[in-house]
């Protein structure tokens, strides 16, 4: 019989977790907070040793459970240049801090139907990702977006069946969907003219990769803190619009060439030349305070989400936030060569 990776993960991840939680968070910091990124690792090897471990398999597993999904309909996922299975491993560390959030909030009950979660997650990255490959794309495929409909409806579907359907579950799921779409249709019908994002509100940058965390606001109802879930909702724009900053700067080239002019690059007068974006690209990573800028509103955001934290009593989720700013600080200094 073939092992479930997914079954495996909660317990591999706690069993870590509990045998010594400060080393667990050492070593989810370390990579960050060190220039001696290879003595960083030496000195965490253990902790970092299990947690490859619990890893492993996961995308193999994505990968099977898109195949059997899709191959009734005569197609197979897994093959699609659209489909970016880079997107879930990247989702690997919110999965992490997940499991540890219901641990510590004695959620039980979800974390006894974590591989769910996991495997509706596999349908949700793989509906949202390929959606929108296929609307920033030149050519695209009624196919492909009317599967990702069907992958995004089997996500919503698990994830209920985990959650629960209630009144207050259903709006969390819809407003998921309405941000992600919101954004969409607003960078779409401005590609090519100007950027759909404005200096004074960066944490719109942050919609985008909602679904991965909507099980922390469906877990809310059950904790019998409803009324918080516009403030957690706050949290993860936040710092979710922070690790879009970054994004944003590590793309900017490919930004340019398709017109998707990202808040990185707001108010420059010299990126519509598709044909010059590597160019352009250089030169506004080379304005020092267009740099500064973004860096000061990435850091306004992480502050803000920070204070809404203290306010919720959440320690688990500053310490993602605190993950989040260190990876912020390192991009800017390696990367970008900014020191503040």
């Amino acid at each position: 019989m073939t092992t479930n990776k997914f079954d495996l993960f909660v317990p591999a991840i706690l069993k870590t977790y509990h045998r010594n939680k400060e080393a667990f968070w050492d070593a989810v910091m370390a990579p960050f907070m060190s220039e001696s990124t290879m003595l960083s690792l030496w000195k965490h090897r253990k902790v970092n040793y299990e947690l490859l471990l619990a890893f492993q398999g996961l995308d193999d597993q994505a990968k099977q459970i898109l195949k059997e999904f899709s191959s009734p309909l005569g197609i197979d996922v897994t093959k699609w240049k659209n489909n970016r299975p880079q997107y879930f491993k990247d989702a690997y560390p919110i999965f992490a801090f997940l499991a540890v959030w219901m641990d510590e909030m004695g959620l039980v009950e979800f974390l006894d139907q974590f591989s769910t979660v996991l495997r509706s997650a596999v349908f949700g990255v793989a509906g949202y990702g390929i959606l929108d490959m296929n609307v920033d794309g030149t050519n695209p495929s009624p196919v492909e977006i009317l599967t990702a409909q069907a992958l995004i409806a089997e996500y919503e579907t698990l994830i209920l069946q985990v959650f629960g359907v209630t009144p207050v579950n259903l709006d969390v799921l819809n407003h998921m969907r309405r941000i992600f779409l919101n954004a969409e249709i607003k960078e779409k019908s401005m590609r090519g003219k100007a950027s759909p994002y404005s200096i004074e509100k960066p944490e719109d940058c942050g919609a985008k990769g909602a679904h991965v965390v909507t099980p922390f606001m469906l877990s809310l109802e059950r904790l019998g803190q409803a009324n918080l879930i516009d403030d957690y909702w706050r949290v993860f724009l936040l710092f979710g619009a922070v690790i879009q900053v970054i994004d944003d700067w590590m793309d900017l080239e490919g930004d340019l060439s398709v017109g998707h002019y990202s808040y990185v690059s707001l108010g420059s007068k010299i990126i519509k030349d598709p044909f010059k974006a590597k160019q352009n690209a250089k030169l506004l990573r080379s304005e020092i305070d267009r740099v500064a800028n973004t860096y000061a509103s990435s850091k306004e955001m992480i502050e803000e989400a920070r204070s809404i934290l203290i306010r919720l009593n959440d320690p688990i989720l500053m310490r993602l936030v605190d993950v989040t700013d260190l990876r912020l600080d390192t991009y800017f200094r390696k990367e970008l060569k900014f020191i503040p």
